[in-house]
Parts: structure tokens; sequence; C-alpha cells
């Protein structure tokens, strides 16, 4: 009896590990790495973009840091769709290569979600306790996201042509 509950254990290893080193139902975004700056143009204050890195670095940007349980199926499989879906709706690492009405909507998300306490997620939390946010870090990426999404507003009014007088007629 004890022989076979060995081999079976055996067996669930080898396919966990076989799992976790072929199998990626999600894409396999730790393949993608960037040291590209994030939020590369904006005018980020430092302690705002300091909280950022800290609470949203690992999903919203190539610039993941994987703990170990992300290398073990089935919970790599959990955390590479997070990873994923992150990058997909916002990735920190391409914020230059956006246009500006794109910003603008990320922005417009980022203080919405941030302000509605529905950002970090909470499984992340729940593993990364230092990346959630408290409510006066909460507020200043509010703050941000709105001031910024008003600068790229602001910058992208056309500018006033300049009045052009006709000469006084003799």
């Amino acid at each position: 009896m004890k022989k076979r509950w060995r081999t079976i254990l055996l067996v669930l290893i080898v396919v966990v590990v076989l799992c976790s080193l072929f199998v990626h139902p999600f894409g396999n975004p730790k393949a993608t790495h960037s040291d590209r700056a994030l939020l590369q143009g904006a005018q980020v204050p430092p302690q705002v973009f300091s909280t950022i890195q800290r609470s949203c670095r690992d999903c919203h940007s190539e610039q993941t840091t994987w703990p170990w349980y992300s290398y073990v199926a089935p919970m790599s499989w959990l955390v590479e769709s997070d990873v994923t879906e992150g990058r997909s709706n916002m990735n920190l690492s391409h914020w230059d290569e956006l246009g500006l009405e794109d910003r603008q909507e990320k922005l417009s998300k980022v203080a919405s979600m941030v302000h509605n306490k529905k950002m970090p997620l909470p499984q992340y939390t729940l593993l990364h306790r230092d990346a959630k946010l408290s409510d006066a870090e909460a507020d200043a990426i509010y703050q941000w996201a709105k001031a910024e999404r008003k600068r790229l507003t602001t910058a992208d009014q056309p500018a006033t042509p300049a009045t052009v007088t006709a000469p006084a007629a003799k």
C-alpha cells in the first residue's frame, strides 16, 4: 500500500514539474522582459512613482518580479493569467507608445480603479502585503492621474493663432 502511494506521489510530482515547464495556457509572459523606464514621458511625482513601482509594476509592466510560486503549476497559471491581463489593459513599459487619447483613457481608469479600491487586486495584495495602498497613497495616485490627464488635455489643445492686425487705411 505504501509503495502505491509513493508511486502516485512521484507521478503527481513529475506531472506538476512538466506542466510548470511546458504548459502556459495564457501565453508565457515570463519570456518578455524590458528595462524601459516606466511611464516614460509622463510627469510623475517621485512619491507616486515609488508607489506605482511597488504596487503596480509586477502586473502592469515588463519588469515583473516573478516569485518562486509563479514557476509551479497550477499557481503559475493564475499568476501568468493575471500578468497577461494586466499588461493587456495597461503596460507601463510602453506608456510613451500610447496615443494621447489612450493615455488619457488609461489615466481615467487608473484614477477610478484606485479611488474605488479595485486595484491592486485582492489576490495580489494577499501575498504581497507591501503592495496594498494606504488611503493616502491611493489618493496621491488618484490626484496625480487627474492632474496628468488635465496636463495632457491642455497639451492637446491647438495653439491659439496669433491675431494679425490689418494695417490702418491711409
